[in-house]
Parts: structure tokens; sequence; C-alpha cells
């Protein structure tokens, strides 16, 4: 008995390799890690974000994950793709596909979509059918049930401010993520070092999409 589970130990340790592996080789676009296996289909990174994926998915087709570009993933960070019980019958357990045909009775509420420049903190959970808009930050240890304003802070599963002004929002819209890569980057940086404040976040954002344009 204890042959086998070290020989299952072995296994899985031997697959979560491989597909370490394969997760790089197809993902050299961006930095993140995969934490364990999951469906490579059902997740798609953007440019340049970085962090350790562990995702939870649980069979249902609709499940998805999409992260945009240049987001920050703290560790120990879970997006769980579905696994919701249906509440509103005699009981949550699914007794259906424990007893009877085997047939998935998980719920998902929609994919998950994290915006560009997103920032989730160490340990956060991520729920599905949520949005968290871009350049929002959610704090450490949060619970994510409901979709994230653009720009918002997320702590204690709560919105407690937004990171600029809404004029600063405004202008910061308009930068495109996707049109900034590694050729460009060294010429945006001095603009990316900068304070921003609502006397020069409009020439900041002009310069920047000059020369990513």
């Amino acid at each position: 008995m204890s042959r086998f589970i070290s020989n299952n130990s072995l296994f899985k340790h031997i697959k979560l390799w491989l597909f370490k592996k394969l997760w790089r080789k197809m993902n050299k676009h961006n930095f993140t890690e995969a934490g364990n296996c999951f469906n490579r289909r059902k997740v798609t990174i953007g440019r340049g974000t970085y962090g350790t994926l562990n995702v939870r998915h649980f069979g249902n087709d609709n499940e998805r994950l999409t992260i945009g570009h240049f987001c920050s993933i703290g560790p120990n960070v879970c997006f769980l793709l579905g696994g919701e019980h249906e509440y509103k019958k005699v009981s949550t357990y699914p007794f259906k596909k424990m007893y009877l045909t085997n047939e998935n009775e998980s719920i998902t509420k929609g994919e998950i979509v994290v915006e560009d420049d997103v920032w989730i903190g160490y340990g956060s959970v991520i729920l599905s059918g949520v949005k968290i808009g871009r350049g929002a930050i959610i704090g450490a240890n949060s619970v994510v049930t409901k979709d994230i304003e653009p720009y918002a802070i997320y702590a204690g599963n709560r919105i407690v401010k937004y990171r600029f002004s809404p004029k600063i929002i405004e202008a910061l819209k308009r930068i495109d993520y996707s049109k900034i890569n590694e050729e460009n980057i060294i010429n945006i940086q001095e603009y990316l070092e900068k304070e921003l404040d609502e006397s020069n976040v409009d020439n900041i954002v002009e310069q920047i999409i000059k020369i990513i344009s």
C-alpha cells in the first residue's frame, strides 16, 4: 500500500513538472508559472503578466479564465472557475453525480476576466463570473465574488477607495496595453515612473500613446 501511495505521488509530481514545462513553452510572452495541472485551453494570459496560477475547474463547459496584459499575481492566489452547488433545491449535495448517472452537476457563474494592469495580492480567491477592471488592486486574502471597477482598491471584501480621481482614470483608460512590448518599454519607462496628478496625466498619457502607436 505504501509503495502504491509513493508511486502515485511520484506520478503526480512528474505530471505537474511536465505540465509546468509545457505551460512555459506555450506562454513565452508572459512570466506566469503553473501552480497545478489544469486545462490550458480554458486559460488565456496576456503579455508580461507574472505570478503562479492556481486554477481550479470542475468540468463545466463554460468555465474559463482570461487575464490581460501586465498583471501581477501574488503567491497563493486561487482562481475558482466553477464548483458552485445548487442551493435552491432540497439539498446542495450532488446526488445525481455521486449515486446515479455520474453527470457533472457543478455550476459556474461564467468566465473570470482580469483586465490589464491588475494586481492581485497574496492568498486571494477569485470566484467564477467575476470581472476585475483595469488597474484594480485586490488586497491580500480577499475573496472576490463580484465585479470590481477599474482602478478600485478592494480589501476586506469591499472597495475601500480608488487609486486616482475620475479625471486621471479616464485619461489612463486611453492607453492600449496590447501595444506595449519589449521594444517600446524602454522608451516609455520615464513616463511610467512619474507620479500622476491631474496637471500632468494628459501629457504623460499622450507621450505613451505616441510612442507605442
